[in-house]
């Protein structure tokens, strides 16, 4: 919204510019131009809002895969694999 009220400027500006016959009142219109174009173009856009802390829900209790421990280095693995994927023994 702050962005659109310094184009309002700028426009406003630009008319009152070519109205005006007075050279000292041209000069800080166009100053006004020329800086209130400047911070319309380079503002930087607002942060989208935060999310609702209800939005994430809470993480499961128990896993969904099961697990054995290995024999040799004490990981736990996938209670399907035949070899431990740290120390490449068989499980």
């Amino acid at each position: 919204m702050l962005r659109y009220s310094f184009v309002a400027i700028s426009i406003v500006a630009v008319i009152n510019l070519l109205l005006t016959e007075v050279f000292l009142v041209q000069i800080l219109l166009a100053i006004c131009v020329v800086i209130s174009l400047g911070i319309a173009i380079i503002w930087p856009e607002p942060l989208p809002p935060p999310p609702p802390p209800d939005l994430w829900s809470d993480a499961p209790e128990t896993k969904d895969r099961e697990t054995k421990i290995c024999s040799s280095c004490g990981k736990a693995v996938d209670k399907k694999w035949s070899m431990c994927p740290y120390c490449s023994k068989r499980v």
